[in-house]
């Protein structure tokens, strides 16, 4: 049988015996993230998968925060003003593009030097998000192809967790612990990654 490519790169996770083998295996070291960042890495994702694969998406309260600390100079302090912003204006009935543009005018002034950065596209932000994971993972990393399924074709981690079973035979307990150790990969490494070149593009800007 004929298994499509992410799925081929996916099924060499069944071997890992532990979270720091895949690390050394497929990660840069040990990095984990906060809720926070969590929500910012996982709204980035999203916009990245939704884009490729041609989908549209609600703009709701969730995504416009994590849009929002994409668009501001990232700390954990700034991360908090915006969760509370964008909280108020939903409870206030803001919502979609709206919510969006009334956070952002509250959040990035227009004298701001990362004004330029806050209204660039999801396109832009989409095709950053490809070069940041293309880098970070390469073509053939296991993690990447766990990215795609998960974001470009909507697969479940629980569907994808069926598949490791159906094709390497290893217990669901097994898996489960696969798929949780891949995705704090993908997600802590994104998050510093991402960081870095944010803060590249903001030294440009300022100097």
């Amino acid at each position: 049988m004929r298994i499509e490519r992410d799925y081929q790169q996916i099924v060499r996770l069944a071997g890992v015996r532990s979270s720091a083998e895949m690390r050394r295996l497929f990660g840069r070291g040990w990095k984990s993230i906060n809720k926070s960042q969590q929500v910012w890495v996982r709204h980035l994702l999203t916009v990245w998968g939704n884009h490729l694969s041609g989908d549209e998406y609600e703009r709701g309260e969730i995504n416009v925060i994590g849009r929002l600390m994409l668009r501001c100079e990232w700390s954990e302090q700034k991360s908090r003003q915006i969760e509370k912003i964008v909280t108020q204006l939903y409870c206030d009935g803001w919502r979609g593009d709206d919510l969006y543009r009334k956070a952002r005018d509250l959040l990035i002034p227009q004298s701001s030097t990362a004004n330029i950065i806050a209204l660039a596209k999801e396109s832009d932000d989409a095709a950053f998000m490809e070069s940041v994971i293309v880098k970070t993972f390469g073509r053939d990393n296991p993690i990447r192809s766990l990215a795609r399924l998960r974001y470009c074709k909507c697969k479940s981690a629980q569907n994808i967790s069926q598949s490791l079973i159906y094709f390497t035979g290893i217990t669901q307990k097994e898996a489960r612990s696969r798929m949780e150790w891949a995705s704090e990969i993908l997600e802590g490494e994104l998050y510093y990654a991402v960081k870095r070149e944010m803060e590249k593009e903001y030294s440009v800007l300022i100097v």
